[in-house]
């Protein structure tokens, strides 16, 4: 431990545990591995078993960490101040401009098809693209002005959460996926096919306009998290409950679903955060959820660069696209997109838990999340790539 190899030590401890079962300390070092680990339901059954034996009982230490992590596993009392609202900007006159409105542009549903669209000409989705940079970029103009936290803020603008609803995002990653993807077929097939240099740098070039615009995109919630603790603490309260021993995530594909004892405590603790109304509007904020891919982008770049000690970097992972798939499901829960790109019916979808948990726990539902969960570590890791690739290198915090 002191060594900081906490895998091998937690090996260690669970080896020493069986050979020597009756011992405290075997189970109270593999506690202290547990912990570490960040693993505190485990580590608390560890920590109990030491004091159960015959020689930890009395041990003031162990039950000192007991109270501990039941204290830290609590649900905590999160408040969250309401948004101020924003006055309107003035022209001439102290008269509302309709040229300096603070409520920006509305995106065009038509970009998005067209950048989606393989049959369109490169240059034509090119343009798209950089028809919602020039979107982003209004929006960015006016709210970068401001202090994030204390007014109306780049996540919360209605006309941004419209374009982000009506699958904005979503849209430019899909697309950069699947162009990196292409130019990687592009050049293998540079001997046979005499047009694949030009088909690759085409792609090049609309996957560089992609990466910067997702870049701009993402970027804003680094600086507007740092208003945020409260929601950064709530984030990693969900993110600890879906590594429970008992979350269906935990295993394989194909795997059977039992609700037992275990999957009960994790059910009633994801109901605990996810039922006040409060913690579930933040939770499933686009600024939130930009958290939680900002996260698993940098354990991925963690990961390629080998930073960290293998076992924590790849938990971190999982752990943010778990987070990211369960919290972008309970956002659209009640009707799916539903919010207009051109700004028509844009009121956002309203958040449910219920029945994304009630899925969750069905053996197709926790497949189909499983499955959402690999594709967003696949894209993901696309994306920190075409970051580098395309001249954003240290992007978005990574």
């Amino acid at each position: 431990m002191k060594l900081n190899k906490v895998s091998q030590a937690l090996a260690d401890a669970e080896k020493c545990v069986e050979l020597r079962p009756e011992w405290e300390k075997s189970h109270f070092r593999k506690g202290v591995a547990l912990e570490e680990k960040g693993d505190d339901a485990l580590a608390l059954e560890s920590f109990e078993a030491a004091l159960a034996t015959t020689t930890g009982s009395g041990n003031p230490e162990i039950a000192k960490k007991i109270k501990r992590l039941k204290q830290k596993s609590k649900p905590v009392p999160f408040h969250f101040p309401k948004v101020k609202e924003v006055p309107k900007a003035k022209g001439n006159g102290g008269v509302a401009s309709a040229n300096h409105s603070n409520a920006g542009p509305v995106g065009d549903a038509k970009w998005l098809t067209s950048i989606k669209s393989p049959s369109e000409p490169v240059a034509n989705r090119i343009a798209s693209v950089n028809q919602i940079g020039g979107w982003l970029a209004q929006h960015l103009e006016t709210h970068l002005k401001r202090t994030p936290g204390e007014s109306e803020w780049f996540f919360e603008n209605k006309q941004v959460v419209g374009f982000l609803d009506a699958g904005c995002l979503d849209a430019l990653l899909d697309t950069v996926t699947y162009t990196v993807v292409s130019i990687i077929q592009f050049e293998s097939e540079k001997d046979k096919n005499p047009n694949a240099g030009a088909d690759a740098a085409a792609s090049a070039d609309l996957a560089g306009a992609l990466t910067g615009v997702l870049h701009n995109l993402l970027h804003p919630s680094l600086r507007a998290w740092q208003t945020r603790k409260q929601h950064a603490a709530l984030l990693g309260a969900f993110e600890q409950v879906l590594r429970m021993e008992g979350s269906p995530l935990n295993f394989e594909k194909g795997t059977s679903i039992s609700i037992d004892d275990k999957t009960k405590q994790f059910t009633a603790l994801c109901a605990k955060i996810l039922n006040n109304q409060g913690a579930l509007q933040v939770l499933c904020g686009h600024d939130t959820i930009a958290r939680a891919r900002l996260q698993l982008l940098r354990a991925l770049t963690q990961r390629d660069r080998k930073e960290g000690e293998k076992d924590d970097v790849n938990s971190r992972v999982e752990e943010s696209a778990r987070a990211l798939v369960l919290l972008k499901r309970c956002r659209y829960a009640n009707g799916g997109n539903g919010a207009a790109a051109d700004g028509k019916n844009s009121k956002a979808p309203s958040p449910a838990w219920e029945p994304v948990l009630d899925n969750l726990l069905t053996d197709q539902g926790a497949d189909e999340v499983r499955d959402d969960v690999r594709v967003a570590i696949e894209q993901h890791a696309l994306l920190a790539g075409a970051f580098v690739k395309f001249g954003f290198e240290g992007s978005v915090g990574i």
